[in-house]
């Protein structure tokens, strides 16, 4: 090694040459003789920005916007959407110690919710039959209905008015007469029906006399009264838990406001109706939840923790940014670039995309963490120009001369690690990507454009010794300085050994301890009311917000599903309405239907005089009939003979007036249970078939669509918020209907897709980003040839791969060709490659090691802080970009420019505390997204500025002796020749 050569001044410092920089050399020099009428040009192109955003900017705030539309599984989302409504249900709970205070109150707030439609919609807390009962015949069997149609032919004669002989004599005649001939004719069925018909009639007759005021029907039924769906099963139902002690009223909400505050119409109007509901009875708890308060709540939680961070983060970086430049100018002007690029970003997104969705929002913050950076990065080298004497202009072109390039690398491959998104399937990640990443181009030109004029402007009256110095991070230059190679050894040592604390070995194979977390609920707010209300509704009554859906077209295959679902072991119960439609097609029992109908309706009413009674002919008759019993010589028979032969020795020690009027009464209630019985039967034996739109609005909407769609809820046994159980609750589902749909298959794949859609992304952008600071590194004829060989492989792969007839892999392609140009370049210029992958080292060194303390601390990945991934890589890229540049610059034994550190550390810091400031947030989510960014930008920051300094200096003590002998030598040979530097050789 090379030791106590002088660090790095100015005087050996050297800037870059090319293209980039003759480009930003002119365009500076001309910001620099014009900045005023620079800033009206962009001031024009910032109101124009703001002036289309402002008129044609939308926002989607729906998450199923986050999704490609032209997905299968999407596709079946919008189908059912399109029949049904997008919007899910909000679910009241009523909680109270008794039932009939909880119906009470569900009435109460029913009826209020009812008289609101224009907030509430499909309001459902009560099941009421409507015209069901009417139409209960049609739920019987055609079998059931043709026997009832042959006991009312039976009472024809009486249907039509003859009531004589509905009377207790005639009654008694007609069973004789019906034992006598079912037993000549053997038969047994007949006969048995005919004595259960006397001993009811001996048992009806036995306690009227005991009783006069307990009469009970002797007549036989026309339909068992177990084979009508009815009482229960049409009386007005409350949706009540098992425990009697919680009650659910279910609605649509209708108004939902499409901005990003969380709010909406519907569901503040229902907390206002709440309250007044809860101050009139204040022994009920009220409380709700369902898919739109536990977005609404995340939204509005989400949205003021953001506020708060905010304002953290704004005092935070601008304590940094003063404490880093010593000053207030150069910050605020760093500020006012920012702006720009902000608002010309928003002029982009509208031509671009157009709108806003939940996901893309989040630009604004990624571009304040990486946008401000080309303004550290710039201010920094430029004041340290100043400091060493340069004057204004002079120090602002050379500015863009020496760390103009590094800024244009950055941007573009930070923007590449966005863009690459665009290659990914999940909508919402792609637009973000797009957005992001042009706006990091946007903010980089902007750095060149406006930067130059404002200091122009603001500094043009200074002297170098009036401007601040910045922060120069002597420490750490001595360090890596003076003791590489023990400081090189110390912290990749440290790095390896915390990298892997978030790996472990199991069962032979290496896996990742930091794993990825897809519950949506572990993201929200600890103690959120509506969060722990649902996990108490599903402890008490199965009820989960999540179902699935299948849709068929008929009632008969809707009950056909339900019966397969229900096998299912991750299936707890389904939901439809096939299940209270009759059992059997209105084409086999209508016209039974209306045939008993068409008897029902010829009923007369009782007469005014009843038949007249003659004791003596009840008492023969009822005499015939307990003889007719006594010769049976079943159990029933004899038993009701015993009984009947009780009740005539009864009737005989009375007195003729007493039994007269005892009959009398007894026969008129015969009469009034028969005529009853026909005007029940009659009330339904509606004959119209029955149809959906028999059953309540709030129901019928729910389960059958105005095209005739019949809709199958299908919930799950257990809670499906975490990934395991929700992915065997989907592959279920699925084994009985490939085409259903729902919210839990929606965040089944949602949240697939966001997962491989941010690890694709990812890689797409290291691939990408491999080939730009090739292109960086590499001289133009080498480069050429680099970027041009591989595609012929390439072709050759693709030929053969079609030929066989297997999907074409892209990652495949891509890394092959990223591999074969690594090669070729390593071939023409080793070095250049090697620069390469140093300037790789902070975002994937500072990964593994991010990985590593994730572990340690056992934090997770979810949906909220995989943005990390692009973030890191385009934060540590940028990182180790600068500081290769800044090594390629220096001409000397290299030593890290105090701008550099400057401008690293600040750009570091800025982003850690900007997102940092989210762990003040009570969102779970946000607060593990700063988590996560804060040890990720940290991990980068200590990788660039002390491993990947050290290692430069190793590498140039360790080339340049053979480099500064072969300059020597070629002097000796030729003194004309301009000898090389240790730079220009390792950079080729």
């Amino acid at each position: 090694m090379s030791q106590g050569r002088p660090h790095t001044s100015e005087s050996e410092t050297h800037s870059e040459s090319g293209l980039i920089t003759s480009l930003l050399q002119k365009l500076t020099t001309s910001v620099c003789r014009q900045p005023g009428g620079t800033l009206w040009i962009v001031a024009l192109i910032t109101i124009f920005s703001l002036g289309i955003t402002a008129r044609f900017l939308s926002f989607k705030t729906d998450r199923s916007d986050l999704i490609d539309s032209n997905s299968a599984f999407h596709q079946r989302w919008l189908s059912y959407t399109e029949k049904f409504g997008d919007k899910a249900e909000v679910v009241v709970v009523v909680e109270a110690e008794d039932t009939s205070t909880i119906e009470a109150t569900l009435d109460d707030i029913g009826q209020r919710l009812e008289a609101e439609p224009q907030f509430f919609d499909r309001v459902m807390y009560r099941f009421a039959s409507g015209s069901l009962r009417e139409k209960a015949l049609q739920f019987l069997s055609p079998k059931e209905l043709e026997a009832a149609n042959s006991r009312l032919e039976m009472y024809s004669p009486i249907l039509e008015g003859h009531w004589n002989r509905a009377g207790l004599e005639s009654y008694c005649l007609r069973l004789t007469n019906y034992i006598q001939e079912s037993e000549a004719l053997s038969h047994k069925k007949d006969l048995q029906g005919a004595i259960h018909q006397a001993s009811k009639l001996t048992e009806s007759l036995s306690q009227f006399i005991a009783n006069p005021q307990n009469m009970t029907s002797p007549w036989p039924e026309i339909v068992s009264g177990s084979s009508i769906p009815q009482g229960a099963s049409f009386e007005t139902r409350y949706q009540i838990s098992a425990s009697g002690k919680m009650g659910f009223l279910l609605f649509v909400p209708v108004q939902v406001e499409a901005d990003f505050s969380g709010t909406s119409s519907s569901l503040n109007r229902l907390k206002k109706i709440l309250k007044d509901v809860q101050t009139d009875r204040q022994s009920v708890t009220l409380g709700i939840t369902g898919i739109p308060v536990l977005e609404a709540d995340e939204m509005e939680r989400s949205q003021a923790d953001m506020m708060k961070a905010s304002i953290i983060s704004f005092i935070g970086v601008g304590l940094i940014l003063l404490i880093g430049f010593r000053g207030f100018r150069h910050p605020i002007l760093a500020l006012m670039m920012l702006g720009v690029g902000l608002a010309w970003t928003l002029g982009y997104t509208t031509i671009a995309v157009g709108h806003l969705n939940i996901l893309s929002v989040s630009f604004a913050a990624i571009l304040i963490g990486l946008g401000i950076d080309f303004a550290i990065h710039y201010l920094a080298r430029y004041l340290e120009l100043r400091h060493h004497g340069e004057d204004l202009q002079p120090a602002l072109v050379k500015t863009s001369m020496s760390i103009g390039t590094g800024i244009v690398t950055a941007a573009v491959t930070t923007s590449l690690a966005f863009l690459c998104a665009t290659f990914t399937s999940f909508l919402g990640v792609a637009e973000l990507g797009i957005i992001a990443g042009g706006g990091i181009l946007i903010c980089g030109a902007v750095t060149f454009f406006v930067l130059p004029a404002l200091v122009t402007l603001a500094d043009r009256k200074l002297e170098p010794r009036q401007l601040p110095t910045p922060f120069q991070g002597n420490f750490l230059r001595k360090i890596t300085s003076e003791a590489p190679v023990l400081v090189a050894g110390i912290t990749l040592f440290a790095i390896i050994v915390i990298g892997l604390q978030g790996f472990t070995f199991r069962n032979g194979e290496l896996k990742s301890i930091v794993e990825y977390d897809s519950n949506l609920l572990n993201l929200q707010a600890k103690g959120l009311k509506s969060v722990e209300l649902q996990n108490k509704i599903f402890q008490e009554s199965n009820g989960s917000l999540l179902y699935a859906i299948s849709l068929t077209d008929s009632a008969e295959q809707a009950r056909l599903l339900k019966e397969k679902y229900l096998e299912l072991p991750s299936v707890g119960r389904v939901e439809e309405l096939g299940s209270y439609m009759p059992n059997y097609p209105a084409q086999e029992t209508n016209l039974l239907v209306q045939a008993i109908h068409s008897r029902l309706s010829r009923i007369s009413d009782l007469p005014r005089e009843l038949p007249q009674l003659d004791p003596s002919s009840i008492g023969q008759a009822l005499d015939n009939l307990y003889q007719q019993l006594k010769k049976q010589n079943s159990e029933l028979p004899q038993k009701t003979a015993l009984q009947l032969d009780t009740t005539l020795n009864i009737l005989s020690e009375m007195e003729l007036k007493s039994q007269l009027e005892l009959l009398s009464a007894y026969q008129q209630g015969m009469l009034i249970s028969l005529h009853r019985q026909f005007k029940m039967m009659s009330v339904v034996a509606n004959p119209v078939p029955v149809s959906p739109n028999d059953f309540p609005t709030a129901v019928r909407s729910r389960f059958v669509s105005t095209g005739g769609d019949w809709q199958v809820r299908i919930y799950p046994r257990v809670q499906i918020w975490d990934e395991a159980p929700l992915t065997e609750f989907v592959n279920d589902v699925r084994s009985v209907d490939p085409e259903v749909t729902g919210t839990p298959l929606q965040n089944y794949e949602a949240a697939r897709q966001i997962r491989e859609s941010y690890f694709d992304a990812a890689l797409y952008a290291l691939a990408v980003i491999c080939l730009v600071l090739l292109i960086d590194s590499l001289p133009i004829w080498p480069l050429v040839l680099t970027l041009l060989a591989p595609l012929s492989v390439i072709a050759f792969t693709v030929f053969t791969i079609q030929r066989s007839g297997v999907p074409i892999n892209p990652f495949l392609l891509v890394f092959i060709y990223v591999g074969l140009a690594v090669v070729i370049a390593w071939i023409f210029d080793a070095s250049s490659v090697t620069n390469t992958f140093l300037s790789l080292m902070p975002p994937l060194a500072g990964s593994f090691m991010m990985f590593g303390i994730l572990g340690i601390c056992g934090i997770h990945l979810n949906p909220a802080n995989l943005i990390v991934l692009p973030l890191i890589l385009g934060i540590g890229v940028d990182d180790g970009v600068h500081v290769i540049h800044d090594f390629r610059s220096q001409s000397s034994r290299y030593s890290t420019s105090p701008s550099t550190i400057n401008a690293v550390t600040l750009t570091s810091l800025t982003s850690m505390v900007g997102f940092g400031s989210m762990l003040v947030a009570a969102h779970q989510g946000l607060v593990s997204l700063g988590i996560v960014l804060v040890v990720g930008v940290g991990s980068c920051l200590f990788v660039s500025l002390v491993t990947l300094p050290a290692l430069l200096t190793l590498m140039d003590d360790w080339i340049r002796p053979e480099i500064e002998e072969l300059a020597s030598n070629e002097e000796d040979l030729e003194p004309h020749v301009v000898p090389y530097t240790a730079k220009d050789s390792i950079v080729a």
